[in-house]
């Protein structure tokens, strides 16, 4: 017996037999001649010294040896065919789709760079960005909408994967005729003291927990709260008071002609996540984007 002789085209010659039940089939199947298919069996035959087929002028049936080799062969197609996908995946890599889950704030202040950068490398790849309120940023990746996520930590959905990504550290927000902005830093007693601008629940919330574990006494009192972050900006630049941003919010800052001071006791950060689907595979495309997100956070951290 030869196996190491045995061919791809041997196989495919054969499963095509056995599935399509004739050699006519079979050859215009995988367009070849009725005299180039029969070869091919007979030397898959040679090589195995068995015989495959019981063939006679009207009919042509698997022979008992046949039978049994029939699932192997499939297998040993199949398991090629899979083979190969994978390796083309890494090619592309450089084509496809990422869809992107992000909260407002990182949408408009890190992902534009850091999208522009990535497309440099990867052009043929589209990134779709889905801005996004905090809970839905993650329910999307949940759902299978987005492939991705980014947004601030929070308890971690089972079937969802967080990856810390950098740390934002909390600063005030105000006009640069509000008194706060006289000084070159201020306190979170200090800043509460006037009307305060938040943005969802859950933003509130998160807030108030990180004060209460510095002091009882710092109790924060929305005057009104909003959903987005350009709309908090907008009523803070009309007069309705002050709020509280991560430091991302310094590049948009100059559009509304606001200004930005540092605030202490406490100082607050919030920690921006990266959320993946636990049970399901990344597709190429987006195993790409979260990798070049990870190694370009870690470049800037060490520079």
């Amino acid at each position: 017996m030869n196996i190491g002789s045995v061919t791809f085209r041997q196989l495919r010659a054969f499963v095509a037999i056995a599935e399509t039940g004739g050699f006519a089939a079979a050859a215009r199947r995988l367009h070849l001649t009725p005299s180039a298919l029969s070869l091919l069996i007979r030397d898959l035959e040679r090589n195995m010294e068995v015989r495959l087929f019981d063939r006679t002028t009207r009919s042509t049936a698997l022979s008992q040896a046949g039978v049994e080799f029939f699932p192997l062969a499939r297998k040993v197609l199949d398991d090629l065919s899979r083979a190969l996908e994978s390796t083309q995946d890494l090619e592309q890599k450089k084509r496809g789709a990422v869809r992107l889950a992000c909260t407002p704030l990182y949408a408009a202040t890190t992902l534009p760079e850091l999208v522009r950068r990535y497309h440099a490398k990867y052009p043929a790849i589209a990134v779709y960005v889905l801005d996004s309120l905090n809970q839905q940023a993650t329910a999307r990746v949940a759902s299978g909408e987005a492939d991705l996520g980014i947004a601030p930590q929070r308890a971690t959905p089972p079937e969802l994967v967080q990856q810390s990504l950098m740390r934002d550290r909390i600063c005030l927000v105000c006009r640069p005729d509000h008194p706060l902005a006289a000084r070159p830093r201020t306190t979170w007693t200090q800043a509460l003291k006037y009307p305060f601008v938040s943005l969802t629940p859950d933003f509130t919330l998160r807030l108030q927990a990180d004060l209460f574990k510095h002091s009882p006494k710092l109790v924060l009192q929305a005057a009104h709260e909003v959903s987005f972050i350009t709309t908090a900006l907008g009523m803070v630049q009309s007069g309705f008071g002050v709020t509280a941003q991560p430091s991302r919010v310094l590049t948009l800052l100059g559009s509304f002609g606001l200004v930005a001071r540092p605030l202490a006791s406490p100082v607050v950060d919030r920690h921006l996540s990266l959320f993946s689907p636990r049970a399901r595979g990344l597709s190429p495309a987006a195993q790409s984007f979260k990798d070049f997100l990870l190694e370009d956070l870690e470049r800037r951290a060490v520079a």
